[in-house]
């Protein structure tokens, strides 16, 4: 929290910190990210090579793998292996002169032997013959007799493959075998491997045929067992090595490549070590450097605020003063300008409000005007009462109501207060013209209380009389409403003369008419003040055959209305 209010403190310390993550955390991430891609570089290319190796070790494995059961079927088919077994032939050196020269392809690293059928080893190419008979109810000698062809079998220090020989009648006369001890697989792998590289070979039950470190060959089978059974990766059973393995040759053989890491846990410490070094200096550096360019970017922005600590002061000449092109400097320029259109505006300011408590001044005094006008217009009701001329009062009274509600009152009022002036304008007009026209009033209730600007349909009806029926004998007048989606239009027609078509054209064009038309010209512009282009008066004329005059503006409701009105 304390960091984060230092940092929230001022845009220099914001800048720091900004440029500092910025530019560290790049950094450590390539720090880690370097160290990560040299690791599992080397292990791949471990790996890989691990691969290359198990290649030609399962290679030379699969070779004498077959050359042994190749060996082995030549001695079990040969006529001179079943002649010795069946005893007809006493010349061991005949037989010895073949065995050694069938086992040309295996004998540097495999020994053969003939055994009969009850398990006597009878010939042998190692320099000593087996004192015991072998037990032909387990081990390689039972699984050639039981499964038939060549098998092959971990004997527990070495590999052996075992096959029947039989008569031409199918009986059994005794087994021919091939064993590889450690010392033929040494022979048989040697410089494949790597010196500090150790070989594992395990049957298909995990029994152990061959291993470069032979004391230590049970417990590695052991830890491999139990990773492997959890799903983990092998690692043997000090866990720094890797285990890279392939099943090959019959059987189900596996051949596992055992090597150190390359980084061990130790090794990796120390590179992790070695990193973090770097990134405390990577840190150093860049703080000094995000120190420099913090204040080196905030000077600016200090200037800024100490110019506009004293506009707020009230000191208004205050002015910036940068001699840079960048925003910095379009900045303090744009500052300099409204500081000085700022103190204009406040003199222009002082100057107008001089100038309206004059004005003020002039209103208070042409108050005193309509006054005097009422009390005049009072004295002729009362002179038309006194003097039986009711014409009088009537026209006193509507002139009155008039007059008052043109200067008084709010700009907007709903429609039904602007029908009712509409009315007493025609009480007038209608004495004046001696009932020489009719006007209909024709709003239904529901447009009753929308909002209309104030003296807007008087001027219409007006046009109407003295431009239309003025001068007919018997003139028609209508006003009515109509709705056009959430617009209200308000319609006076009139079966006089008609509109002039410049006068037409003039107002839609929304121009000044000249002559008698005022009126409609101040009505439209108050609209279009009010609401805007869309809104307005419209005209259409029939030659002399009347004229429509149209009023547009939105159907808006009183909030002084009921509920449920809708206008």
């Amino acid at each position: 929290m304390k960091l984060k209010n230092w940092i929230r403190r001022s845009f220099r310390n914001r800048v720091f910190a900004t440029i500092l993550v910025v530019t560290l955390v790049p950094l450590l991430l390539c720090d880690v990210v370097m160290m990560q891609v040299i690791v599992a570089r080397a292990e791949h290319t471990q790996a890989r090579q691990a691969r290359a190796a198990l290649d030609v070790l399962s290679q030379r494995f699969d070779e004498a793998a077959g050359q042994c059961g190749d060996t082995l079927e030549a001695l079990a088919t040969s006529t001179i292996t079943r002649s010795v077994l069946r005893r007809t032939e006493p010349d061991s050196r005949l037989l010895y002169q073949f065995l050694y020269r069938s086992a040309a392809a295996v004998r540097s690293y495999a020994n053969l032997e003939i055994y009969d059928a009850q398990g006597a080893c009878l010939y042998s190419t190692d320099a000593s013959l087996a004192a015991a008979p072998a037990d032909t109810d387990w081990g390689g000698l039972y699984a050639a007799r039981t499964n038939g062809g060549t098998v092959f079998l971990s004997t527990g220090h070495g590999l052996m493959a075992a096959r029947t020989v039989t008569g031409y009648g199918g009986e059994l006369l005794g087994y021919v075998t091939a064993r590889i001890e450690s010392s033929g697989f040494a022979q048989l792998f040697d410089g494949v491997m790597a010196p500090a590289d150790d070989l594992l070979m395990l049957d298909g039950t995990w029994r152990t045929v061959y291993y470069t470190r032979t004391v230590q060959a049970d417990r590695t089978v052991a830890a491999l067992r139990s990773q492997l059974l959890a799903g983990q990766k092998l690692t043997g059973d000090e866990g720094d090595d890797c285990m890279f393995y392939t099943a090959e040759g019959p059987g189900g053989f596996t051949l596992l490549l055992q090597q150190s890491r390359i980084y061990t846990g130790q090794v990796l410490r120390s590179l992790y070590l070695v990193g973090a070094a770097l990134g405390f200096l990577c840190l150093a550096l860049c703080a000094v450097a995000a120190w420099w360019l913090s204040r080196y970017l905030s000077r600016p922005v200090n200037a800024l605020d100490d110019a506009m600590r004293q506009v707020e002061r009230g000191d208004y000449d205050a002015q910036l003063y940068l001699d840079s092109p960048d925003e910095l400097g379009r900045l303090a320029a744009s500052f300099n300008r409204m500081t000085e259109e700022y103190r204009q505006n406040l003199e222009r300011s002082v100057q107008r409000q001089k100038e309206l408590n004059e004005t003020q001044l002039r209103m208070l005094q042409a108050q005193l005007n309509p006054h005097f006008l009422y009390n005049t217009l009072d004295c002729m009701k009362w002179l038309g009462v006194a003097n039986h001329v009711p014409q009088i009062a009537a026209m006193s009274t509507d002139l009155a109501a008039l007059l008052r509600a043109g200067i008084s009152g709010s700009e907007l009022i709903p429609l039904e207060d602007e029908l009712e002036l509409v009315r007493q304008y025609l009480n007038i007009q209608e004495i004046r013209f001696e009932d020489r026209f009719v006007c209909e009033i024709d709003v239904d209730e529901r447009f009753q209380h929308c909002i209309v600007p104030k003296m807007v349909l008087q001027p219409l009806v007006e046009n109407a009389i003295i431009h239309g029926v003025a001068d007919l004998e018997e003139g028609y007048i209508k006003l009515w409403a109509e709705s056009d989606g959430d617009d209200l239009l308000l319609r006076v027609s009139d079966n006089g003369r008609g509109i002039e078509p410049e006068v037409l054209a003039r107002l839609a064009r929304h121009e000044d008419i000249p002559g008698g038309h005022l009126g409609l010209n101040n009505v439209d512009r108050i609209i279009r003040l009010y609401y805007g282009e869309g809104y307005g008066l419209t005209a259409a004329s029939d030659g002399g055959n009347g004229s429509c005059i149209t009023l547009r503006l939105p159907m808006t409701k009183g909030e002084d209305h009921a509920e449920g009105i809708d206008c």
